[in-house]
C-alpha cells in the first residue's frame, strides 16, 4: 500500500496554523473584558421578580449588593418615558436592546456607571448569579474572562461572609402618584450624595482628575447626568456646557486627556465605552475634556 508522504508536510503546516489561530482566538476571548482589581464593576442583575445591583471592588475587598424597590420607576435614557424597574428588561426586549437600555437608563437615573448586565432566572441574589455565570446561553454582555473573575470574587466573598447589603436611603427616593392612583418611587437630587459616598473608586480619586463635559448630543440634561456618574466614581467635574464651536470627530462619548491618568482613562474606555482622541498639547492644561454626541 502506498503512503502519500507528500501531503504530510502540508497537513502539518495546516494543523500548526490552525492551532495558532485557535490559541489567538481563545486568548482574545479571555483577555477582552472590563473587570480589573482597581476599577471593579457595577453589574445590574435582572431576575424574573426583581432587579438588583452587584458592586465589586477587589482592591478594596468590597462585595456590595443593592436591592431596588419594585415600585421604583426609571426614565428611559433616550426618551421621556418612565417604566417600573421590574418591567425595564421587557421594554428593552421589545426594543431589541434590553442590555443597553437597562444599563444606560438605570445608570443615568441613579448617577452611577453601570457597565454590564446579567439576566438570571428567579429572584436576583448572589447565589443565583454564582449559579448562572457558567451557563453558555446566559443573557449578558460579560466576557468569559469577566465571568470567571466575578465567580472567583463572589465565591471567596460568600465563603468568608463578606457580602455588604447596601440599602437605599429613604431620602434619595421621592414618592409620586399617577393619575390612576398608583404610587411609584423615583430617584431625586439627593441620590448624588449617596452614590458619591458608596460607589467611589479610590484609585480614580487618587489621580485627582478634573473633567470638562461638552454635551452636543441634543439630549437635554445628559451632561449633568453623566457628570453625576463620573463624580460618583471619583472624577471631579468642573464644567458642563453646550458649545457647538468646540467639537471633535466621532459620535457617542469621546475624550481627550491632558495628562497621565491611566486608571481614569481605562475607566472611560472600558466601563463607559468612550473613545480616546489624541490631545493637542496646550501649555499648563490638565485634566480630561469629554464630548457627548
Amino acid at each position: 500500500m502506498k503512503v502519500n508522504i507528500k501531503g504530510r508536510p502540508f497537513r502539518s503546516i495546516g494543523l500548526f496554523f490552525l492551532t495558532i489561530l485557535v490559541f489567538m482566538i481563545g486568548f482574545r476571548v479571555y483577555k477582552e473584558g472590563i473587570l480589573s482589581s482597581q476599577s471593579g464593576i457595577n453589574l445590574v442583575v435582572v431576575g424574573d421578580t426583581g432587579c438588583s445591583l452587584l458592586v465589586l471592588r477587589p482592591d478594596e475587598d468590597i462585595v456590595g449588593w443593592v436591592d431596588f424597590p419594585d415600585k421604583l420607576k426609571i426614565k428611559i435614557y433616550n426618551s421621556l418615558a418612565q417604566y417600573p424597574i421590574v418591567s425595564l428588561w421587557d421594554y428593552g426586549v421589545a426594543e431589541r436592546r434590553p442590555i443597553e437600555i437597562i444599563e444606560r437608563s438605570l445608570g443615568l437615573s441613579m448617577g452611577v456607571v453601570i457597565s454590564r448586565a446579567i439576566k438570571v432566572d428567579g429572584t436576583p441574589s448572589v447565589e443565583t448569579v454564582l449559579g448562572s455565570l457558567h451557563k453558555v446561553n446566559l443573557k449578558t454582555d460579560l466576557s468569559f474572562r469577566d465571568r470567571f473573575l466575578i465567580r472567583k470574587y463572589l465565591s471567596d466573598a460568600v465563603d468568608s461572609k463578606k457580602i455588604l447589603e447596601m440599602e437605599i436611603p429613604g431620602n434619595v427616593l421621592d414618592k409620586i402618584t399617577e393619575p390612576d392612583g398608583k404610587e411609584f418611587l423615583v430617584f431625586n437630587n439627593v441620590t448624588a450624595l449617596w452614590t458619591k459616598n458608596k460607589f467611589l473608586l479610590e484609585t480614580i480619586l487618587n489621580e485627582n482628575v478634573d473633567a470638562s463635559i461638552n454635551n452636543l448630543s441634543g439630549l437635554a440634561g445628559l451632561g449633568i447626568s453623566v457628570s453625576k456618574q463620573l463624580e460618583s466614581a471619583g472624577i471631579r467635574v468642573v464644567e458642563v456646557k453646550t458649545d457647538p464651536g468646540e467639537d471633535v470627530e466621532g459620535s457617542g462619548c469621546i475624550f481627550v486627556s491632558h495628562g497621565n491618568y491611566p486608571i481614569t482613562e481605562n475607566f472611560l474606555l472600558r466601563q463607559m465605552n468612550c473613545e480616546k482622541r489624541r490631545s493637542v498639547k496646550e501649555l499648563n492644561k490638565k485634566g480630561i475634556d469629554i464630548w457627548l454626541k
